[in-house]
């Protein structure tokens, strides 16, 4: 286990979702792929292998009574801050909400490690993932920096007690 993802939970769960860990010798679904391409926006794709040898914590998304993912994430928690590095949903399943409802469980397991904020680089080039972003509370953080100019927009909000 790595410092990033001690003390994160194997499964996280609301009435909705079902969160596994990932491990790197599960099988990777088909749509993985297309989901890896989609996040990056006309960027590079972003691989969710990376985001495990990274040390984040990286969760499947299941509903409720299904055995077969139908979205990931990954994150970790840097100093006090939540910070989403990875997450999509299959292509056939987006906009049923699964991505939506799995953000405030990974908020309350990172609240209760401490993280008072949450914060997510939305790709300059992905604009539905903008607007993810600010339906869920999150705004343009000012004068964040970023790596590299023109990468992206850091969104973030402020995680309350009650995320717990």
């Amino acid at each position: 286990m790595t410092p990033a993802t001690a003390g994160w939970p194997a499964e996280l769960r609301s009435r909705r979702l079902r969160l596994r860990a990932r491990a790197l010798d599960d099988p990777t679904p088909d749509w993985l792929p297309e989901a890896e391409s989609a996040l990056g926006g006309a960027g590079p794709p972003c691989p969710l292998g990376d985001r495990i040898e990274a040390g984040d914590a990286v969760y499947w998304l299941r509903p409720v009574g299904t055995a077969t993912p139908v979205g990931a994430c990954a994150a970790r928690v840097e100093e006090d801050a939540l910070v989403w590095t990875w997450l999509a949903v299959e292509a056939e399943w987006r906009g049923y909400g699964y991505g939506g409802a799995a953000v405030p469980i990974v908020e309350r397991a990172a609240r209760r490690l401490g993280a008072t904020s949450g914060r997510a680089l939305v790709p300059a080039s992905n604009g539905i993932a903008l607007y993810f972003w600010l339906r869920l509370g999150y705004r343009p953080l000012a004068g964040a920096a970023w790596a590299k100019p023109r990468e992206g927009t850091w969104m973030g909000r402020a995680l309350s007690a009650r995320d717990r």
